[in-house]
């Protein structure tokens, strides 16, 4: 696979590998916002198309992410422009004592980690690093429980860097 040449094209590629993860819920390509709780909440609504998916079952609850660029710094390479994006992805999920759902919550957050990690296709750097000190793939930069649209909810912050080369020279 190529990395993709805009930022554009690194959302959306971003996005699409997100949202692929099994029982991921809502992935939005950018921050929401709505004029009340019932909006975020329509906005982050889900519901499993397999209900075996995990204990939250056919139960409509929140569960979805958004991702914004929160950096991008610009190297000259040889003559190629390097763009390197640092990139927020924030989610949440219904808090639900019985089901332990923070164990859920864990589990989805491992499995988009790995989904990033086999990637391809985003120019992620580091992630095969020459030092085991090397900062590489999506880091967990924050977990905990949050009210959100009037529900308690985890909610993790996902941190992680892409790389696209630019194309600057007109033919």
């Amino acid at each position: 696979m190529t990395m993709p040449n805009t930022l554009a094209a690194t959302r959306g590629a971003l996005q699409a590998l997100l949202a692929a993860v099994p029982a991921v819920g809502v992935v939005h390509p950018c921050e929401r916002f709505a004029d009340g709780e019932e909006g975020f909440k329509r906005a982050y609504l889900y519901t499993h198309t397999d209900p075996a998916a995990d204990a939250f079952g056919a139960d409509p609850h929140i569960r979805g992410w958004y991702m914004r660029r929160t950096a991008t710094t610009e190297l000259n390479t040889n003559g190629r422009i390097l763009n390197e994006h640092t990139w927020l992805v924030r989610g949440y999920m219904a808090f639900r004592d019985a089901i332990s759902s923070e164990l859920i919550f864990d589990d989805l957050v491992e499995r988009m980690r790995e989904a990033v990690r086999l990637a391809g296709n985003l120019g992620l750097p580091g992630l095969l690093g020459a030092s085991l000190a090397e900062e590489r793939g999506v880091q967990v930069t924050s977990a905990g429980p949050v009210y959100f649209a009037g529900v308690l909810c985890h909610s993790a912050a996902l941190g992680l860097k892409t790389r696209n080369w630019a194309e600057w020279r007109k033919p």
